[in-house]
């Protein structure tokens, strides 16, 4: 089995656009070395000790706050926040030697689509570059209706969003 890393090219840097922190404003993180923050509760004790040492990108942060403010999207830069799980655990299993510099994007409070639409018009330029960018987070986050197997009855609430969002006709 080919792993999706292997794949794909080995990105400069890693832009998560994460639907685990919303924020008034589009807000990057801006730490030359974010700390983790473990944004969830309730799992084992093995999971507040996961580990995740990749390199900020300050540079970066800037970079994109300017092509946002450029159309108009309000944006602020976080030096402080760490990194959350919707970067911290697909990076590890993607990149497990967190060695390739990591950005993380917030969502804008209120989650206007349109304004999500026009963020990633302006993010469209980071196409030329070898930046990975990584929408992280499901559609639908109530993981107690997820279908999860044989002897598991769900609600089935996620699959018949996902088979109306799968279904929606593009604009």
């Amino acid at each position: 089995m080919v792993r999706l890393p292997e794949q794909l090219r080995k990105p400069e840097s890693v832009l998560v656009i994460s639907a685990h922190w919303e924020e008034n404003a589009a807000t990057l993180l801006g730490a030359e070395a974010p700390p983790l923050f473990y944004d969830y509760y309730g799992f084992p004790e093995e999971a507040y000790a996961l580990t995740y040492p990749a390199p900020g990108n300050p540079g970066l942060a800037y970079r994109i706050a300017r092509l946002l403010q450029g159309s108009e999207i309000p944006t602020r830069i976080d030096a402080l926040r760490g990194f959350d799980h919707g970067l911290f655990i697909p990076l590890k299993l993607m990149y497990p030697e967190a060695e390739i510099p990591c950005l993380q994007l917030s969502l804008i409070r209120g989650l206007d689509p349109a304004l999500h639409v026009a963020l990633g018009a302006a993010l469209r330029d980071l196409k030329q570059e070898n930046i990975l960018v990584i929408g992280s987070g499901f559609s639908f986050h109530n993981l107690g209706a997820f279908s999860w197997g044989a002897g598991y009855a769900p609600d089935r609430a996620n699959d018949a969003f996902q088979d109306w969002l799968t279904g929606t006709p593009r604009v």
